[in-house]
């Protein structure tokens, strides 16, 4: 039975430097996955008023990537080297569907993966909605609005 090692010689590697990028949001994907062999990288979200907003840190042995490997969406996040360089593996959609069929313990990682993803995305959205929460009981009841009726004078 074949195990990742045995992928590995499938794995292309890439020497990023400091500040390119990985990919960006909003980018196609590319069939693509991810793994940070050497470095260090940023993933973060694009503002609307043009800043970015930090969502995590990539260390060594850390994968990204995997969700629009496997849904074929665009990138939901940009992914920028922090370190003077970056040694990644590029995992294709072919070698991918490989592990998938040959592989349980890569799927189980990634399905952790993706599980750990989504509780860290949940409990940020709950603390936002905490935070607004908060925001709107300080600021007191909303002020209703009141149409004005024919006889007031409204125009109609």
């Amino acid at each position: 039975m074949a195990t990742i090692l045995d992928f590995v010689h499938s794995v292309f590697t890439k020497v990023y430097s400091k500040d390119s990028f990985i990919f960006k949001e909003g980018d196609e994907s590319d069939g693509n996955m991810y793994f940070l062999f050497q470095g260090n990288l940023k993933v973060f979200k694009d503002r609307p008023e043009g800043s970015d907003k930090a969502i995590k840190e990539l260390f060594p042995g850390e994968f990204f990537g995997e969700l629009a490997l496997i849904s074929g969406r665009t990138r939901a996040m940009s992914v920028q080297v922090l370190s003077p360089n970056a040694k990644v593996g590029v995992l294709n959609k072919s070698v991918f569907e490989k592990l998938e069929k040959t592989s349980p313990q890569f799927l189980l990682l990634l399905l952790k993966n993706t599980f750990e993803k989504l509780n860290r995305a949940e409990a940020k959205l709950e603390s936002l909605y905490a935070e607004i929460h908060k925001k709107e009981e300080e600021a007191g009841p909303v002020p209703t609005i009141t149409p004005a009726s024919p006889s007031e004078g409204a125009i109609i």
